[in-house]
């Protein structure tokens, strides 16, 4: 019954991003300001989730990254059209065809982004990784980590193509033995957190943000192990979108967005 819930999530947020890209706006590539604002449209991919992208209860549309590219979007006199999209892979895919001109996600700025495909705006936010298990006293056959040096030969799950990879991987250098690590596709961290709680993962990281926002529902959670210290979030733009880029790191700049 878990992994069917896990299956409907996926093909219901497939469903939406099915909608809401017509077939035209596959053709192509990565399109930067000025055809954009010939257009009057910015199109943006975001993780559907509560700190990102969602619809409350009363049935409207909301989020921090939502709310945010959409006053971009209206300072701009540009219309803003979401492609909500879980997987980083399936993001990326979405920027480099041309079918979204931004993935307007928290993304962790790392060093290893191919910028001859790719290029972070401005930090938008500033976060941090934590390792989520169940309680110690949990009805759970996964061992309790106290310690970053307990990491040494576990299997830590993340989502598919997801930076907190190379996170991890400085995490070996540091504690000098191998961590396994999984690439869970179509999931975000959200969805890794009730797996962890069902039982059906042992370890996940996620970031802090996303963590205060859900833990409440998980009452057999830990979220306690730091990964590694605050670290910076961005947007993404095309290579080939250098212009969009720079109106957004200015608005960034003029606007003082504080990192929260």
């Amino acid at each position: 019954m878990r992994y069917r819930k896990y299956l409907i999530i996926g093909l219901i947020i497939a469903f939406v991003s099915a909608l809401m890209l017509p077939s035209k706006e596959k053709e192509g590539g990565p399109r930067d300001y000025s055809e954009i604002a010939k257009e009057g449209i910015l199109r943006a991919t975001i993780e559907y989730g509560a700190n990102s992208y969602h619809v409350n209860d009363a049935g409207e549309l909301e989020g921090f990254h939502y709310q945010l590219i959409k006053l971009f979007a209206e300072e701009h006199g540009l219309t803003l059209k979401v492609i909500p999209e879980m997987s980083q892979s399936g993001q990326n895919s979405l920027l480099e065809s041309g079918a979204c001109d931004l993935i307007a996600n928290g993304r962790l700025l790392t060093t290893d982004i191919d910028t001859t495909r790719m290029q972070y705006t401005r930090p938008i936010t500033v976060d941090r990784l934590l390792l989520i298990q169940r309680k110690a006293d949990a009805d759970s056959l996964c061992p309790h980590l106290q310690t970053s040096i307990d990491l040494a030969g576990k299997t830590i799950c993340i989502p598919e193509n997801s930076p907190f990879k190379q996170r991890i991987q400085h995490m070996m250098e540091e504690i000098g033995d191998s961590i396994h690590i999984r690439e869970i596709p179509r999931y975000g961290s959200e969805q890794l957190m009730a797996m962890v709680a069902h039982g059906d993962i042992c370890y996940a990281v996620c970031e802090e943000n996303v963590v205060r926002t859900h833990i409440h529902q998980y009452p057999q959670l830990d979220a306690g192990l730091p990964i590694g210290f605050n670290q910076f979030y961005s947007w993404v733009v095309s290579a080939q979108s250098p212009a969009l880029l720079d109106s957004l790191n200015v608005w960034i700049e003029r606007k003082g967005i504080k990192l929260r």
